[in-house]
């Protein structure tokens, strides 16, 4: 049973606190805050979230590369997404 303050998560997670782009078609890019980072997935936010596919681009100075990112959840302003292969 997991209690509060339990990590359920399988790698570790850095914060960030830096800006990025979210790509919504070669055309169109969106500014996002990436507030947590692992090696398979990210945590942002922006003003509406749910303007965002459900999967993207992201273009993040702490990001080796562009990654193609697939949301796995959402609120108002925050997604929390994975890193596609």
């Amino acid at each position: 049973m997991l209690t509060a303050g339990t990590e359920r998560r399988i790698e570790p997670r850095h914060r960030v606190g830096e800006g990025g782009e979210i790509a919504l078609d070669e055309h169109t890019t969106i500014g996002c805050l990436v507030h947590d980072l692992s090696a398979s997935g990210v945590r942002l936010t922006l003003p509406d979230a749910a303007a965002i596919p459900e999967v993207f681009l992201l273009s993040a100075a702490c990001l080796p590369d562009a990654a193609v990112c697939r949301v796995v959840w959402r609120d108002d302003e925050t997604i929390g997404a994975r890193f596609e292969n």
